[in-house]
């Protein structure tokens, strides 16, 4: 785990995936990044968003509670603040799009709007047959969140019918399979790669962009996409 940026008021972390953000009821006793930076500084400190646990990437905690809440506001309005994920995806997805079917955050809570655009960035075949088809099609996608449900790229990727590699409640398991054999790589491929807000307390623009993840890059490599690609 890596600090990428810090100041008086918060922190934006490079949060490792398969970590918990903050202790939760379902971390069964697991770490996560809000304990360690706790122990590490002596101080308490408020997570101003969510990253699923197996999502790496940025993420802001904050030092005091209302910087925290001014950045889940902030959260919650695209001129405020900008997330790109970098996912790869089942099948092809040229050119550039939004999906915005709503979501519920639980059953039987009411539908709320959901809005991800995304932008395709490059495609692949590769002579993987999964018994049905010869070849196995895949993309590399950013995503931009407008709204902030929950699994939110997950979902709506899943309903366009390009789910996301690795991901196996809301993906394609039989095809997670055949990635995971051919390519040894393991984990979802969803990654928050870049970041722009406005400070709360300065009103300075901020933009982040995480280092990059090695798995991207091995894809990259495989696929013959351009390595900018999976770093920019």
């Amino acid at each position: 785990m890596t600090i990428l940026y810090e100041d008086d008021y918060l922190f934006a972390i490079n949060k490792p995936r398969d970590m918990h953000v903050h202790p939760t009821k379902m971390s069964r006793g697991e770490t996560s990044v809000q304990a360690i930076l706790e122990e590490e500084r002596g101080i308490q400190l408020f997570p101003a968003h969510r990253l699923d646990r197996p999502v790496g990437g940025i993420l802001l905690i904050a030092k005091e509670r209302e910087t925290a809440s001014a950045l889940g506001l902030a959260v919650r309005s695209k001129d405020s603040m900008d997330k790109r994920y970098l996912c790869v995806v089942r099948g092809w997805m040229e050119g550039a799009g939004v999906e915005d079917s709503p979501m519920r955050q639980a059953p039987g809570k009411p539908e709320r709007e959901a809005s991800t655009r995304w932008r395709g960035l490059a495609t692949a075949e590769a002579p993987w047959s999964d018994g049905v088809f010869p070849t196995s099609r895949y993309s590399l996608v950013e995503c931009i969140l407008e709204t902030g449900r929950f699994h939110q790229i997950r979902r709506h990727m899943a309903r366009s019918n390009h789910p996301i590699l690795g991901d196996i409640p809301h993906g394609d398991n039989p095809r997670n399979k055949i990635w995971r054999e051919q390519t040894g790589l393991e984990g979802m491929m969803l990654r928050a790669h870049r970041l722009s807000f406005i400070h709360p307390k300065t009103g300075e623009r901020i933009s982040l962009t995480a280092p990059p993840d090695e798995r991207f890059l091995q894809v990259a490599k495989r696929f013959s996409w351009e390595e900018s690609l999976v770093l920019e």
